[in-house]
């Protein structure tokens, strides 16, 4: 059976490369465990209730609706899913708030909404798709934890494979000749 966590509280599940379970206070040291040294997983899971207003669709759209709701707010790897409680989320993970579709964190930024003082505790998250949302936590340790649990999670899967992508050592490419751009070719 699942631990029940008391409401507004944050549940964190941390998986291990092998996709089991392991809690966040028992941290490994390198060299130990199934992991090897450098192979951690960013497959990190945040729970908790907070209170969502979503602001913006796109760069150009405001949101349909743009009341607040307290709902369950759950961060799975690049993603955020939104369920109407947390039992709803542990006995139907399928059925989400409103039918929405996970929210892509992948290029994404949250930060306290220092701006926005007609709440306390409350940070926003930007997507880059233009969507922007305003939650509210309890207080301002689970405020911080979700900001850095969602930055964590989008800058890590943001560095994956794309232009800043390093090669793995002795991989270097020494032998070839230096490629130039096509535009500054000279004629000959």
């Amino acid at each position: 059976p699942e631990p029940q966590t008391p409401k507004g509280s944050i549940r964190s599940v941390r998986t291990s490369a092998s996709g089991s379970p392991r809690s966040p206070r028992s941290p490994t040291t390198p060299g130990t465990g199934p992991a090897s040294p450098g192979s951690e997983s960013t497959d990190e899971e945040l729970e908790g209730m907070l209170v969502r207003k979503h602001e913006w669709e796109s760069t150009t759209k405001k949101a349909s609706n743009r009341s607040w709701d307290r709902i369950c707010v759950v961060l799975k790897g690049t993603q955020v899913l939104f369920y109407k409680d947390q039992k709803t989320y542990r006995t139907r993970p399928e059925e989400t708030f409103r039918s929405e579709l996970p929210v892509d964190l992948i290029g994404g930024t949250a930060e306290v909404a220092a701006d926005y003082t007609k709440k306390k505790h409350v940070f926003r998250l930007r997507l880059a798709n233009g969507g922007d949302y305003l939650f509210q936590a309890q207080d301002d340790d689970q405020m911080n934890t979700w900001v850095g649990s969602i930055n964590q999670q989008a800058q890590v899967h943001e560095e994956g494979p794309g232009k800043s992508q390093t090669l793995p050592p002795g991989s270097e490419k020494k032998d070839e000749p230096k490629r130039r751009s096509f535009f500054t070719l000279k004629k000959k």
